[in-house]
C-alpha cells in the first residue's frame, strides 16, 4: 500500500546557486604588503603602550616617593646634628662651627620646637628668604606628586621652608634648604628610569613580536596567501589548503577553510560541466530539431496508410515527435536565457501513467512486469509535458536497473505506479523490485552527475526530474523501503497539487470546468 512519510524540506533539492562567476577581482590593496602594518602590528603597539603606560604609573608614583623619602632624611639628619650640639648649648656655637654644622646637614638653618621652647641654628651669611614652605605632614599622596614634578621643572637655586613632626620626640622641626640638590637627584631617578623603561620595553617588544609571528602572524599570513591564490583559480582543487594540524583556533580556521574551498571547488567542477554540457547541448538540440522535422513529415505520411497498426500507432508517434520537437525548441530557448515558465493545467494522471507504461512495454517485451493502481480520472496539477518526462525518467531508470541486475530476492522483475490524495495534494509512488541504493548514495541521488543505476548514464536523469517536480510547485524523495512490501526496493514519491488546491490558492489560475 502506498504510505505518506514525513514531511521535508522541499527546497532541500533546489540547485545551488551559480559559482561560476566567482573570481574575486584582485585589488592593489588586497596584496600582501611585506612590513606592513596589520593586526600583529596593531597588536604589539598597543601591547608596548599598556607597558609603557604602566611603568609611566610607576614612574609617577617612584618619583614622588623618592622626594618625600629625600626630604625626610634631611629632617631627620638636621635633627639628629641639632640634638648632638644640644647638650652643649647652642648659643655657645662659634659662626664656623654653626656653618659646619648645617653645612653637613645640607641645610641653611635648622629650628626645633618643643614644649620647653623653640630653638634656632641658623648662619647668618647662609640665610635666605624661603620662596614657599612645605608641610610634609598635611601632604595628600596626589600633592605629593604635583609638588615633585613642579620640583623637578624648577630652576636651580630656590630656597624652601620645610616643616614636619618627629614622631619619636613629638617635637615640630623647620629647615630651610636650597632645593638645586633635590632637582638634580630627581633627573637622576628620572634618567635611570627612562633608561629601565627603554630598556624593558625593547626586550618586551623583542618577545612579544616574535611569539606574535610564531603563532599569529606566520599562520595568519598562510591563511592570506592561501586565500589570494585560491580566489584567481577557485576550481584547481590542488590549491585547497592542507591545515597544518594545529588545535587552537587558527587550527580551527584552517580545517573549515580547507572545507569550504573542497566543497566550492568541488561545486565550480560541476558547474563548469554543466556549462560545457548545455553548449553541447545547445549545439545537439539545434540539428535534433531539424533532424525531427523531417521525421515528422514522413510520420504524417503514415497516419495515410490504411494498416490497423498504423493507424492507432501513427497519431502516438506523431504526437511524440511533436514533444521532442517542443523540448528541442524549449533547449535553445533556456540557452538563450529566456526559459518559458510552467505551462501548469489540469491532466488525468491515470491515462499519462498507462502512455508511459505502453511505450515501456513495447521495449522491454514481456520482460518485465507494470502494474498500475491509480484510480480513473485521477487528476493533478502540473505541466503534463514535465511529469511527462519525469515518469518516463523514473521508469527508464528502474527498468535498466531491473535488466542490468535483476530482482533482489528472487522476486519477478517489476514495476509499480500508484497515486493517492492526502491533505490536499496527489501523492504519486514509483517503486519496484530491483537492487535498490546502497545507503551511502541515497543521500546524493538528486545531484547533477551522480550515477545511481549505471555507469554508462549522464547522471542527470534524477537531477533534471527534481527539477522539473520543484518547478512545478511539489517534491520528490527517494522513500525508506518497506520490508513487508513486495515492491521494497526503490521507492520514490511525488507531491504535486491537485486542481482542488490549486483553484484554493490562485483562483486565477484554477482549471476551467
Amino acid at each position: 500500500m502506498l504510505d505518506i512519510p514525513a514531511r521535508r524540506d522541499d527546497a532541500r533539492r533546489v540547485a545551488t546557486s551559480s559559482l561560476a562567476a566567482f573570481r574575486p577581482r584582485r585589488k592593489d590593496s588586497d596584496a600582501p604588503r611585506a612590513g606592513g602594518f596589520g593586526l600583529a602590528g596593531r597588536v604589539l603597539v598597543v601591547t608596548i603602550g599598556f607597558a609603557l603606560l604602566a611603568m609611566g604609573l610607576f614612574y609617577v608614583a617612584r618619583l614622588a616617593a623618592f622626594r618625600e623619602t629625600w626630604l625626610h632624611n634631611k629632617m631627620t639628619s638636621a635633627q639628629t646634628a641639632f640634638e648632638a650640639f644640644d647638650a652643649g648649648g647652642l648659643n655657645e656655637l662659634s659662626p664656623d662651627l654653626a656653618r659646619k654644622v648645617l653645612g653637613s646637614v645640607g641645610v641653611k638653618s635648622i629650628t626645633v620646637s618643643t614644649p620647653s621652647g623653640r630653638r634656632t641654628l641658623s648662619d647668618s651669611e647662609m640665610s635666605r628668604e624661603a620662596s614657599m614652605t612645605v608641610d610634609l605632614g598635611s601632604e595628600t599622596f596626589f600633592d605629593s606628586i604635583g609638588a615633585a614634578f613642579r620640583t623637578l621643572l624648577r630652576g636651580p637655586g630656590v630656597v624652601i621652608d620645610v616643616t614636619d613632626t618627629i614622631s619619636q620626640s613629638g617635637a615640630d622641626v623647620e629647615i630651610t634648604l636650597d632645593e638645586t640638590p633635590l632637582v638634580e637627584a630627581l633627573w637622576r631617578v628620572s634618567n635611570t628610569f627612562l633608561n629601565i623603561a627603554l630598556m624593558i620595553a625593547t626586550v618586551v617588544a623583542s618577545v612579544l613580536w616574535a611569539a606574535l609571528w610564531i603563532m599569529v602572524l606566520r599562520p595568519m599570513g598562510r591563511l592570506t596567501s592561501n586565500i589570494i591564490a585560491f580566489g584567481e583559480r577557485p576550481q584547481d582543487a590542488s590549491r585547497v589548503i592542507a591545515p597544518s594540524g594545529r588545535n587552537d583556533e587558527i587550527g580551527r580556521a584552517e580545517k573549515a577553510l580547507a572545507a569550504m574551498e573542497d566543497s566550492l571547488a568541488h561545486e565550480l567542477t560541476q558547474r563548469k560541466r554543466l556549462a560545457e554540457l548545455g553548449m553541447a547541448v545547445a549545439r545537439i538540440n539545434h540539428d535534433l530539431r531539424n533532424i525531427l522535422s523531417a521525421a515528422q513529415l514522413i510520420s504524417d505520411r503514415l497516419a495515410t496508410i490504411e494498416d490497423p497498426l498504423a493507424q492507432r500507432l501513427a497519431p502516438r508517434l506523431v504526437a511524440t515527435l511533436d514533444r521532442a520537437i517542443q523540448f528541442c525548441q524549449a533547449t535553445l530557448t533556456y540557452g538563450a536565457g529566456s526559459e518559458l515558465p510552467p505551462e501548469r493545467r489540469a491532466f488525468d494522471l491515470n491515462k499519462m501513467v498507462h502512455d508511459v507504461v505502453e511505450s515501456a512495454r513495447a521495449e522491454h517485451d514481456d520482460a518485465i512486469d507494470y502494474h498500475v493502481d491509480i484510480p480513473p480520472r485521477f487528476e493533478t496539477y502540473a505541466d503534463s509535458d514535465h511529469i511527462l518526462r519525469v515518469l518516463e525518467n523514473l521508469s527508464r531508470n528502474a527498468a535498466q536497473a531491473l535488466m542490468a541486475k535483476g530482482a533482489a530476492g528472487g522476486r519477478p522483475k517489476a514495476i509499480r505506479f500508484a497515486a493517492i490524495r492526502t491533505d490536499g495534494v496527489a501523492l504519486i509512488e514509483i517503486s519496484d523490485t530491483g537492487p535498490g541504493f546502497p545507503p551511502d548514495l541515497r543521500a546524493r541521488i538528486f545531484e547533477p552527475f551522480h550515477r545511481s543505476t549505471r555507469e554508462a548514464g549522464t547522471g542527470l536523469g534524477l537531477s533534471i526530474a527534481a527539477e522539473l517536480v520543484t518547478r512545478n510547485g511539489g517534491c520528490i524523495d527517494l522513500a525508506p523501503p518497506k520490508a513487508d512490501d513486495f515492491y521494497c526496493s526503490a521507492r520514490f514519491l511525488i507531491k504535486l497539487p491537485t486542481p482542488e488546491r490549486a483553484a484554493l490558492n490562485s483562483p486565477a489560475a484554477a482549471p476551467q470546468p
